[in-house]
């Protein structure tokens, strides 16, 4: 919270510091809408400031505060912000909505921000022991971690990437949005492991090939796959010996199975192993095997 409280300009940065401590801490996010009140999103649902008079932004003070993400310079972000998104040192991502302008049928920038969402980037470890089941025999099995939006996909996959390297595994991350390792001068800002490498700001279907050929993992880690040539390049990196764990959005195998592009790999057999996340942030529902088994309940 304080990462982004200092980037915050006014007067969102004294409405975020007058939280109280606990708060801080257990903020999931900070949702922002022009003409709505404020709200922080963790213990409870809590509107800012608390009382009768929350506070509600114009869009010219989410326009500024937009600025102020981007240090005066949203040009240099113009790409980030036209897929809906910015990151922030830290890993917290900025989830953004307002007034679309299309180039050649195609979303090319946002014009008018009139929302935020503010994901707090957490280095907490993942609720229960998940990766006793996906090692077998010395090595990792292809894995897919799946649940909806803000559910703790990201930090399960960052504190996994963590515990293989710290088991003597050679990880490569590639870290696309900037979420996992939050890279500051080429230094991760959030604790990924001393046997792991960072790709940023890479598409998956580019990095993953590259890092299979230029640094020989063992595992590649990666977020939130389902774009073109994605699935291609997991199934490449398989069929060179090297272990997969992934995320994609889906509430359950049943639903996964529906989605087209990653249906092959889902049905084909490429994941060992599926962990499902759900009801609160890092809460497993199950581990389940290739064929849908269940291995581990609930916990």
């Amino acid at each position: 919270m304080q990462d982004v409280i200092r980037r915050s300009s006014e007067p969102f940065r004294t409405l975020l510091q007058a939280l109280p401590e606990m708060e801080k801490r257990n903020a999931r996010e900070i949702r922002i809408r022009a003409g709505q009140p404020v709200r922080v999103l963790g213990l409870r649902d809590t509107a800012l400031p608390p009382g009768d008079k929350p506070f509600c932004p114009t869009d010219r003070q989410i326009e500024e505060l937009l600025y102020a993400f981007c240090g005066q310079s949203p040009y240099a972000f113009e790409t980030q912000i036209a897929d809906g998104y910015l990151t922030l040192p830290g890993g917290h991502r900025v989830g953004l909505c307002g007034r679309a302008v299309l180039r050649e049928g195609k979303l090319a920038r946002l014009s008018g921000v009139q929302g935020m969402n503010i994901r707090i980037a957490h280095q907490r470890p993942a609720a229960g022991a998940v990766l006793p089941f996906l090692l077998k025999d010395g090595r990792t099995l292809n894995t897919l971690v799946i649940s909806p939006p803000g559910l703790g996909k990201t930090t399960l996959l960052r504190h996994l990437a963590m515990e293989l390297s710290d088991k003597g595994f050679q990880v490569a991350l590639v870290d696309e949005r900037g979420e996992l390792a939050a890279m500051q001068g080429g230094t991760p800002q959030l604790k990924v492991g001393e046997r792991t490498d960072v790709m940023e700001g890479c598409p998956k279907a580019q990095a993953i090939p590259l890092l299979v050929r230029a640094m020989g993992p063992d595992v590649i880690v990666t977020d939130e796959i389902g774009g073109p040539g994605d699935c291609e390049a997991l199934e490449e990196a398989a069929r060179c010996g090297v272990a997969v764990i992934a995320s994609a959005h889906a509430e359950s195998l049943q639903e996964l199975k529906k989605r087209a592009r990653l249906q092959p790999l889902v049905e084909g057999g490429a994941f060992r192993r599926f962990v499902v996340l759900g009801e609160s942030p890092g809460h497993v529902l199950g581990i389940y095997d290739g064929e849908g088994r269940l291995c581990r309940c609930a916990g």
